[in-house]
């Protein structure tokens, strides 16, 4: 059956409101890597009448916890109304970024490890490679060193140790750094599209509503007529317009970034890996990128630029924003501060007003779930988020970090 926007509204006004409390889970055991074999991909299953869970968003945390699902031998349908890894999500560059700092935060930096993996892992059968490790310098200013640096379990630099290390870059007394090896570039839209095929998963373009439940038989009614036992809201700030009654802008929105890729000149190699780490630059508030396959260094502000309607940005960069990356790249890489820039783009993340991730119940319903992503790192940790996410929906009794609960996000009990 087809479903209009007013059916939408009706389920909605049909839901309730309350909360749950939670607790943390583990996270899946490590696996080994192994070298990477390309192989061809099996084709898509044709999706059952009835599946065990559907999931709604088709971006790198809705394709993860799809994968691990599947692994599990649940039937799975998946759905994005733009398609995967669209024009408009946020997860369609070219090239992602894990960082495994985390910007000092524990919980986030303990999945790193375990998300590097799940992306190589996928990369080894991948049909090109997905991900390309890298090391990560973080740049600080002394009021935040030791504090992050324990956090990292690891030393800080000081300027005079980083002038050296790093001649490419400028770096003034007072200024630290911390090192990491366990970081990662990769594939935007093609590293989702892997991990779906590698699921034997087909997007079906179709706009989802709120949850229809038909409560006879204890299932979630689909657009087509099928049914779920489970639905995964995984769609980033279109959530604001699914649930418009319980997550507002306020709380959880798209957020702006203009990014641009500035040439090195002929033969210049010292802005190319293993000569120049990614940069995470928290003193300043950007982050550069190394030249991947002649792309350039890859610049951006920290600090999102406006809140926006995914659906209707505008995608182009502006002089303002190119401005403040020349600016900051005069005071940290001189030499590229002139460059050409030979691409850019403007892109969104999904920003919740804590920062983070967005995992919980839909209130008075324990088998329908939203997740969303939280200042930007949700596409370097989705293999890890998306086992999370997995682990919920096969245990009920599975308690989620209260630092994602609904209320956390909302700020009240809802009730």
């Amino acid at each position: 059956m087809t479903l209009d926007r007013r059916q939408w509204m009706t389920g909605l006004s049909a839901l309730g409101i309350t909360a749950a409390a939670h607790a943390a889970s583990p996270l899946w055991a490590a696996t080994s890597s192994k070298k990477r074999e390309s192989r061809k991909r099996r084709d898509a299953k044709s999706p059952d009448t009835h599946v065990d869970v559907a999931i709604i968003g088709a971006g790198a945390l809705g394709a993860w916890t799809a994968w691990h699902l599947v692994r599990r031998g649940q039937n799975v349908r998946i759905f994005d109304a733009y398609g995967a890894g669209n024009g408009r999500a946020a997860s369609n560059l070219q090239t992602m970024f894990l960082d495994p700092t985390q910007g000092g935060d524990a919980l986030y930096a303990s999945m790193a490890q375990r998300a590097l993996d799940g992306w190589q892992n996928l990369s080894n059968s991948a049909s090109l490679p997905i991900v390309t490790p890298c090391s990560v310098l973080t740049g600080l200013g002394a009021s935040e060193a030791a504090t992050i640096a324990a956090a990292a379990n690891s030393s800080a630099q000081s300027a005079d140790m980083l002038r050296r290390s790093y001649p490419q870059m400028l770096w003034q007394d007072g200024e630290y750094a911390i090192a990491n090896s366990g970081g990662g570039m990769i594939a935007g839209r093609r590293a989702i599209l892997e991990t779906l095929a590698d699921a034997r998963l087909s997007v079906e373009d179709i706009v989802m509503p709120a949850p229809l439940q038909d409560k006879r038989q204890q299932r979630y009614t689909l657009p087509d007529g099928g049914t779920a036992t489970h639905l995964l809201y995984a769609c980033g700030a279109w959530l604001t317009e699914v649930f418009p009654q319980l997550i507002t802008p306020a709380k959880l929105s798209a957020v702006r970034h203009q990014l641009f890729h500035f040439g090195a000149g002929q033969g210049d190699v010292q802005y190319r890996m293993p000569a120049m780490p990614a940069v995470v630059d928290r003193h300043f508030g950007f982050t550069a990128l190394p030249d991947l396959e002649g792309r350039g260094v890859r610049v951006w502000s920290h600090r999102p630029d406006a809140s926006i309607d995914p659906d209707s940005f505008d995608r182009r960069s502006d002089d303002r924003a190119l401005a403040a990356c020349r600016q900051w790249l005069a005071a940290r890489l001189p030499r590229l501060a002139n460059a050409p820039v030979v691409n850019s783009q403007a892109a969104h993340d999904c920003r919740t007003n804590s920062g983070d991730l967005l995992m919980d119940r839909f209130p008075n319903h324990n088998r329908v779930w939203m997740l969303s992503g939280g200042a930007g790192r949700a596409f370097g940790l989705a293999p890890a988020i998306g086992e999370r996410m997995a682990d919920h929906i096969l245990d009920a009794n599975r308690a989620v970090e209260p630092r994602w609960s609904l209320p956390s996000l909302t700020g009240s009990i809802i009730s």
